[in-house]
């Protein structure tokens, strides 16, 4: 009998490990899974064999690894986020299970490298809030030069508009949002510090949706706030708070291919998820260091494919999952 009891609990235990992390749980249907973290290089690209880390020593090559990952942007089959704590970007190759970096910037470094996009012909463009500038490499990850330099007070946020080729940069500082040709001409500036719509208060992450229309964090105001492309307000949601449904610090934000809007809290250590209209959907994760908790997560990107990546920041992890579709 006790021999029973004993297979019966290892069968429910071995059906309990493979159960999915997947939200919101059973019985209701699944729309997110956890996927998996990613918490060094070796995860992407590989543990090295005794010789190949030999022949590491031998040339000098660095290896660097994720300390406090920031802002991310996903294209083709490849992740680039940038590191605040490494003070480098990460370039991460799924597809060739290959690692690649940026630290440098001509004869400089990096001093607070925030967030990162690219664009149509693989050139990378990363802004530095200590900088005061957005740097411009090529897919070759050389460095060719910089945009708004002596102009932007605290480059944060940055998104791109393949179709039209302008790149929106959240100026923190300033209240702003600024569109620049990908050149480095100025196009034009959308809003200014204050509370009413179309005003920031310390703007932070922002992106696009697939019909063009821009999503600002307007962290300070606690809220999202929604335009054209071009600039004109549309509408805007959130409110000030410490429990689900509100904002207590918001920072990331992306949408998926359904139009539903991800916003990550620094302070609620989660990510809420939101219709068009502003309504809750779903939360996803609290504090924490198991999977699919978080500690301060910062940007939040989507893949084509519905991969979701979350930077969890003082975890020092990427947290993978992945929007399984299927109605509201």
């Amino acid at each position: 009998m006790r021999f029973i009891l004993l297979l019966m609990l290892i069968i429910q235990f071995n059906i309990y490990a493979k159960e999915k992390l997947v939200w919101p749980p059973p019985p209701d249907k699944p729309k997110i899974e956890w996927i998996k973290s990613i918490k060094k290089v070796e995860d992407v690209e590989g543990e090295r064999g005794f010789f190949g880390k030999i022949l590491d020593v031998i040339i000098g090559k660095e290896k660097k690894q994720i300390i406090k990952p920031f802002g991310s942007y996903f294209i083709g089959n490849r992740l680039y986020f940038t590191d605040t704590g490494a003070k480098t970007l990460f370039i991460f190759d799924f597809k060739n299970k290959k690692v690649d970096y940026i630290d440098n910037i001509g004869d400089y470094k990096f001093s607070s490298p925030i967030d990162v996009v690219v664009d149509k012909k693989g050139n990378i463009y990363v802004s530095d809030s200590v900088l005061g500038a957005v740097f411009v490499f090529d897919n070759n990850k050389r460095y060719k030069g910089k945009i708004g330099s002596g102009f932007l007070k605290r480059p944060t946020g940055l998104t791109i508009n393949h179709k039209k080729g302008w790149l929106y940069v959240s100026d923190t500082v300033a209240g702003k949002i600024y569109i620049f040709d990908l050149k480095g001409k100025l196009i034009k500036q959308i809003g200014k510090t204050g509370k009413g719509d179309g005003e920031f208060n310390k703007p932070t992450f922002i992106t696009l949706d697939k019909k063009g229309n821009l999503y600002v964090v307007d962290t300070m105001n606690a809220r999202v706030q929604i335009f054209d492309e071009n600039g004109k307000f549309l509408r805007k949601f959130g409110k000030r708070g410490t429990v689900i449904g509100t904002f207590a610090n918001p920072r990331g934000i992306a949408v998926d291919s359904d139009g539903n809007i991800y916003v990550t809290d620094t302070l609620l250590s989660a990510v809420q998820i939101f219709n068009q209209k502003g309504q809750l959907l779903l939360v996803v994760g609290y504090y924490g260091t198991r999977d699919g908790e978080f500690a301060f997560p910062e940007d939040i990107s989507i893949s084509s494919k519905n991969y979701i990546f979350v930077s969890d920041s003082y975890n020092m992890r990427i947290q993978v999952l992945r929007y399984l579709k299927g109605g509201d």
